[in-house]
């Protein structure tokens, strides 16, 4: 009668409360928060940006995911980015679905608002449909809000099912997603780890199946940590690991790959072989939780410099005296020595681009003297930038981390590396944001560097081909 009630407001009905988790209220909030209590809080270095958590009945799945969701409470926050899954409608559509005219999801604790505004605002761009039914008799979203609901309280639900996803789809779907994932929004993926067993159709080894389960759980951990998208497509091409919501995950490590990059940490490991005892089939449970990396340059500096950046161009496009880097004036993060890149961009129109690799002196110096050689980059010789262009110019600085040559590919990161690369009287750097904000994969990095060097596209695969990474932080006045 309630469900009936419930459908007709429109609401999307509990349909797993009573069986796979609790359906009296009180006895959820209770068995909710005596986890919750229970979990001990991952250290993070920022606030948490997204949360990977299992969605296996609550007898199996429940005490990692609210190790997880455990670094959310107290988080203030009014949107969550659901990325869910539909077990046995996935493989029916292409992009990502989105759900038209639902108002609110209903759980034991009450209904869950739908960010109707963001739904629909979705719906306009490409890669997000809308397909009937995609969640009916589906349990892979469901089982996360009501950790949502103890943890965050009042929030607004963006639900999405992922459907088959291509690499472009999931650029294009970050990039639909990226302009509204604000400070006060964090995303959540639904996903349990390896499914093993002949139940599964999954048994690549047979013997010490517990130590082996949780190896390969920590291969599939490892990219993650890094929010390496091109590393766990990898690790589930080389190993076929049955990770339900493979998908999602892929989105999520898509969208923190173009935000910069983020820092993950496992907050929980278990397995279903291990609490029933009997590992002949088995599912693997993991929770992650991600932050934004530790910048060395806090707010206050990162103002300083822009401006200085901005004075000094006006003054070289004036005939005026450059301004001078005084150590007293400048917040004390920014009184380091470095290296930095700075950018000009007009409207999205790069318009110069100019930095160095290694620190000679004070940073602050640096960003004077790359703002200055910025506006008169040989690149834009026939059009240079002008006095009074200058109200249109964005500006950006990237603050370079040292040097590290490459030994294996598979340590470059996008979205958090920049790339040098060298033979002979050749050399090319591309900047970290290069690579992320056009969604490249690694190979089609290192191709695209090796084009900025002068060099053939696969010079990267050569031995004498010298390729160096290094870490940024990136910021700029529209931020």
């Amino acid at each position: 009668m309630a469900e009936a009630q419930e459908a007709s407001q429109g609401f999307r009905p509990a349909q797993f409360a009573g069986s796979w988790y609790p359906g009296d209220r009180r006895e959820l909030e209770k068995f909710v928060d005596e986890l919750l209590a229970a979990a001990k809080a991952p250290e993070l270095p920022g606030p948490p940006v997204a949360v990977i958590a299992p969605h296996a009945g609550y007898r199996y799945s429940a005490a990692v995911a609210a190790a997880g969701y455990r670094s959310l409470q107290g988080r203030e926050c009014r949107r969550v980015v659901a990325l869910a899954f539909s077990h046995h409608r996935a493989g029916t559509y292409r992009g990502v679905d989105v759900p038209r005219h639902l108002p609110a999801y209903e759980t034991p604790l009450g209904p869950v608002p739908v960010d109707r505004e963001v739904c629909e605002a979705l719906l306009k761009k490409k890669g997000f449909v809308t397909n009937p039914n995609v969640d009916r008799g589906e349990h892979s979203l469901e089982l996360q809000l009501p950790f949502l609901q103890r943890t965050l309280r009042e929030f607004r639900l963006v639900p999405l099912h992922v459907g088959r996803m291509s690499d472009e789809d999931y650029v294009q779907a970050a990039e639909g997603l990226l302009p509204f994932l604000d400070d006060r929004t964090v995303v959540v993926v639904s996903s349990d780890g390896t499914h093993f067993g002949p139940d599964y159709g999954y048994e690549p080894f047979r013997d010490d199946i517990p130590n082996r389960l949780r190896e390969l759980a920590d291969r599939a951990a490892a990219p993650l940590l890094n929010a390496d998208y091109d590393g766990f497509a990898a690790h589930l091409e080389q190993t076929g690991d049955t990770i339900c919501g493979r998908g999602p995950i892929l989105l999520l490590m898509r969208i923190l790959s173009m935000q910069g990059g983020a820092e993950g940490v496992r907050a929980a490991f278990d397995t279903s072989g291990r609490q029933t005892g009997d590992t002949r089939n088995s599912v693997t449970y993991q929770s992650f939780v991600f932050a934004r990396r530790v910048a060395k340059l806090d707010q206050a500096a990162r103002k300083a410099l822009l401006k200085l950046a901005r004075e000094a161009i006006q003054a070289r496009l004036t005939g005026r005296p450059l301004p001078k880097a005084d150590p007293a004036q400048l917040p004390e993060s920014a009184r380091i020595k470095g290296a930095c890149f700075v950018t000009l961009m007009n409207h999205g129109e790069l318009r110069g681009c100019i930095g160095t690799m290694t620190a000679a002196g004070p940073l602050a110096e640096a960003v004077i003297d790359n703002a200055v050689s910025a506006c008169a980059d040989f690149r834009f010789a026939g059009q240079p930038v002008t006095a009074a262009e200058m109200e249109q110019i964005d500006l950006e600085i990237s603050f370079l981390g040292p040097l590290r040559r490459v030994s294996r590919i598979e340590e470059i990161v996008v979205g958090r590396h920049g790339l040098l690369i060298s033979r002979g009287g050749h050399r090319g750097v591309l900047l970290p944001q290069v690579a992320y904000e056009r969604g490249w994969r690694r190979t089609e990095f290192l191709a695209q560097t090796c084009r900025k060097a002068g060099l053939p596209s696969d010079a990267w695969t050569q031995p004498d081909t010298n390729i160096e990474l290094f870490e940024a932080e990136v910021f700029g006045e529209r931020d």
